[in-house]
């Protein structure tokens, strides 16, 4: 059975999709291990990994000598990998780096950022084949101060873009959309409307699974260090093992 075709099943058996990220061999295999069903290389790398201040400065080398890394943890878990800033400001450079990333480091799904000025290029990914994940909402590679980290979705015009977009994507037929920080009533109607597996990221609980940042879900993110005392260690897989049977 192809990667995908299990992404399907969990989304039709209605079974909370976790998807927790991971940088290299060492977390990967442990998430691996606990039946985490998606494994995210994200450009969060930039600010948990390189300790820069947002994802803009990381490119596609970065992604993928990360992804390999975490790859070479993996048996049975979903490798999804981002597609970094400006490696895919076009339909030809979006399908040569996503074909590059799934050839060298067996990505069984690529992650864009997406919005109206570039729903053209998952349009082509798709019709090339390539398996995608549509992001919509708050899209880190395109903000420029910390106004832009808020809710999304909360405004009638807002809401209706992001509910267009959704739709979009899933006539397009991606395999999955993640909603980052989306108003959590719109966070569910577009759950209930969309025929593909919608995740998130602070959108609610309403919808078909959940995403986390490891080193957060720790307690351990960059510029939020917290002392690793034997009582957070010895309960590290009770977290996390919370985190992915939550519904």
């Amino acid at each position: 059975m192809k990667k995908n075709n299990r992404l399907k099943r969990l989304y039709e058996s209605g079974k909370n999709i976790s998807c927790i990220t991971a940088y290299d061999a060492t977390f990967s295999s442990f998430l691996d291990r606990l039946g985490v069903d998606v494994i995210l290389v994200g450009d969060s790398l930039g600010q948990v990994i390189k300790g820069d201040n947002s994802t803009h400065k990381v490119s596609l080398d970065d992604i993928i000598y990360h992804s390999k890394c975490v790859k070479a943890g993996i048996k049975k878990s979903i490798l999804m990998v981002d597609l970094p800033k400006d490696t895919y400001l076009n339909e030809r450079q979006a399908y040569k780096n996503s074909l590059k990333i799934m050839d060298k480091c067996k990505a069984d799904l690529i992650k864009i950022e997406l919005g109206d000025d570039n729903m053209d290029i998952a349009r082509y990914l798709v019709s090339k084949n390539i398996p995608l994940c549509g992001h919509i909402g708050l899209l880190p590679q395109s903000i420029k101060n910390k106004k832009g980290y808020r809710k999304y979705g909360k405004t009638k015009k807002e809401a209706a873009l992001i509910y267009k977009n959704a739709l979009m994507l899933n006539e397009i037929g991606t395999d999955l959309i993640l909603l980052e920080c989306v108003d959590e009533a719109l966070a569910k109607i577009i759950t209930v409307k969309c025929a593909v597996p919608v995740i998130g990221i602070g959108s609610g609980d309403a919808l078909d699974g959940q995403v986390a940042v490891i080193y957060d879900l720790l307690g351990i993110s960059f510029n939020q260090i917290s002392s690793l005392t034997s009582s957070v260690d010895s309960s590290l897989i009770k977290v996390l093992k919370n985190f992915i049977n939550k519904k």
